[in-house]
């Protein structure tokens, strides 16, 4: 007899019925590890389209990067993964709320990150509220946290963010006489202005004039003219990137002074500006989440990985979409072992030193639920975005 041919004795094979129940045993346990991976869906609803596109489609494109980091390394457990549904607000009202609701009536979707802009997170508060799902809206509108507790802001509010453009106007520009021109139908345009306004005239610097302007103007020329006639040493612009271009060319054309400093806030951080605005906007001074290419190991790879992936770089909005998923995820882990809704809601609210590539590098909320990571004052140079001197 060979010995791959020895029998076993009849004492030592198992019976038909332990061979059951140790097959039965090990699908039990093959089943529980199954059981125990779970999927939380996050709808990433971003303006890909409308006024505020410029910011929605690079905040998904980083959402999504980092959600892909984040299951391939399994930051949430063995197996479980974030799966990320998109959807475009439009910068729209309606389709914000239409959605909203849509995604409410859905269980399996946990929670919504978004929409993009102060001129619909405000409605899709409301409606988030009403309908108990956590929204952690890319607008900074205080209104949103008003709205109740289920809503949330991800990027900082104007009474955090610009005192940094407007000290650095003091402190470091020395301006002394600033005309200001503004958005005043987008309420967080105005809140902002307010902001930059009330912080220089606390320091001693003159507010000259204060022009309002709407979303759908373009045709800047009185405007600009008038600008120049006055002559002031600083003019501050609240408007969306691709507008505020437009204004700067306008200014430029009409004769403004080249040692005018002009200034901006966050919006201002996408390519759009220098797209559109080409040399005209050299040397504009603004805040940033972001510094283009990052400043940490961290930050840096984020930037690679970014470029690797779309073959382009990172701005300001992708970062900041990078940081919001992140965040999401931590409140996801934060949880509980069967994250709610609700858990998730109250996760949020205890968002405390989430490591971010934007700001200083922490992301965390207060007691009120208000945001804070920092920001940086920008500069444009060669057509680049790079810190302030």
């Amino acid at each position: 007899m060979t010995p791959t041919s020895r029998k076993v004795p009849a004492a030592q094979r198992p019976s038909l019925g332990r061979l059951a129940r140790l097959v039965a045993a090990g699908l039990a346990l093959s089943g529980a590890a199954i059981s125990q991976a779970a999927e939380y869906k996050v709808v990433v609803l971003q303006s890909l389209t409308g006024g505020a596109a410029f910011i929605g489609a690079p905040m998904r494109d980083g959402a999504v990067l980092a959600a892909e980091e984040i299951n391939r390394k399994q930051e949430l457990g063995a197996g479980n993964t974030i799966k990320v549904e998109i959807a475009d607000d439009a910068t729209d009202r309606n389709q914000t709320l239409s959605l909203i609701k849509r995604y409410a009536a859905d269980p399996t979707v946990l929670a919504i990150m978004g929409p993009t802009s102060g001129a619909v997170a405000v409605a899709g508060a409301a409606a988030a509220n009403d309908l108990k799902i956590p929204l952690l809206a890319t607008s900074n509108s205080m209104d949103v946290l008003k709205a109740g507790p289920w809503s949330h802001i991800l990027t900082q509010p104007g009474d955090v963010t610009m005192p940094f453009i407007a000290n650095y106007a003091i402190d470091k520009l020395a301006v002394k006489n600033c005309t200001v021109i503004g958005l005043h139908d987008v309420e967080i345009y105005v809140s902002m202005q307010r902001v930059f306004e009330n912080v220089i005239k606390q320091r001693g610097a003159r507010v000259g004039s204060v022009e309002a302007i709407k979303g759908s103007d373009s045709d800047f020329s009185a405007l600009a003219t008038k600008v120049v006639n006055a002559n002031p040493d600083c003019v501050f612009i609240s408007a969306t990137a691709p507008q505020a271009a437009n204004i700067i060319i306008q200014l430029r054309n009409a004769g403004l002074d080249p040692k005018t400093r002009v200034l901006g806030h966050n919006a201002f951080s996408s390519s759009q500006l220098v797209d559109r605005g080409g040399k005209a906007v050299e040397g504009v001074y603004f805040i940033g989440d972001w510094v283009p290419g990052g400043t940490d190991d961290f930050s840096r790879a984020f930037a690679e990985s970014f470029k690797a992936k779309h073959k382009a770089d990172a701005d300001n909005w992708a970062a900041v979409g990078y940081g919001g998923m992140r965040i999401m995820a931590n409140a996801i882990k934060n949880a509980g072992a069967n994250p709610t809704r609700d858990s998730v809601r109250a996760a949020l609210g205890r968002t405390k030193d989430v490591p971010v590539v934007i700001g200083q590098g922490r992301y965390s909320m207060n007691a009120e639920r208000i945001p804070f990571s920092g920001m940086r004052v920008m500069q444009v140079k060669a057509g680049k975005f790079e810190l302030a001197p």
